[in-house]
């Protein structure tokens, strides 16, 4: 079972084990691990992978080996996958179960050392989410069963929406707030309503700016808000 030490027992642990590494559980925050070796140079997969252009400012270190571990929060309602040898000498540590190990930590190669430049660990952006989660999806499947859907519920247009984008400009606001409003009326929570929003949004060919974004979500979050101290109404 997990257990919350208190700080007279860290104390403790750290005097009885000075020599101790320290482990922490990828539960909330998940690390692309950059590893060098005699065969494996993983910098080099590093430089020719889209995805380092959006990684943002965020907490890094230098490994033992000349490495590099970069820690990226996990975003709320999302789940990334573990993924070992995405690109050559580059893994992907996420599980809820796994660890890695941070400075001082050492092994008989070196230490672990924080890079000073950046102290705090930055939300990964849906940009490179969707880049890591490019390998997991199957193939585009060519179907052979001609499929026309007889009915179209209001639900069914959300969904669709989420994954076509909010359209061209000049009605995106408008479909936004029509999205947002439209999970916020069935329930859906609050933060996986902005997720949705967001990655919507991201599916856009002109897309909002996160500013707009986060305007319209708090204006139909204050509506939601209100409309839920009068009569309650439920859609399909």
């Amino acid at each position: 079972k997990d257990k919350t030490f208190s700080e007279l027992e860290i104390k403790r642990l750290w005097r009885d084990n000075p020599d101790a590494n320290i482990a922490v559980k990828t539960t909330d925050f998940f690390v692309i691990d950059i590893d060098v070796r005699d065969d494996v140079d993983g910098y080099s997969s590093f430089e020719e992978w889209e995805l380092k252009q959006y990684i943002p400012a965020t907490l890094q270190a230098t490994t033992p080996s000349g490495g590099r571990h970069i820690f990226l929060k996990k975003p709320k309602g999302v789940q990334i996958s573990q993924d070992i040898k995405v690109r050559p000498g580059i893994d992907i540590k996420a599980h809820p179960n796994n660890y890695v190990l941070v400075a001082p930590s050492n092994n008989p190669r070196g230490k672990y050392v924080w890079d000073q430049s950046v102290e705090e660990m930055a939300e990964a952006p849906i940009e490179l989410l969707d880049i890591l989660q490019a390998g997991k999806k199957p193939s585009k499947i060519n179907f052979t069963t001609k499929y026309n859907p007889e009915y179209s519920s209001k639900t069914a247009k959300l969904f669709e929406q989420i994954v076509f984008g909010l359209g061209d400009e000049g009605g995106r606001n408008n479909n936004l707030a029509s999205l947002i409003g439209g999970l916020l009326i069935r329930g859906v929570d609050e933060e996986a309503a902005y997720m949705l929003a967001k990655i919507a949004n991201h599916y856009t060919p002109s897309p909002l700016s996160q500013q707009e974004v986060d305007r319209t979500f708090e204006s139909m979050l204050r509506k939601e808000f209100d409309r839920r101290s009068g009569i309650g109404y439920s859609e399909d």
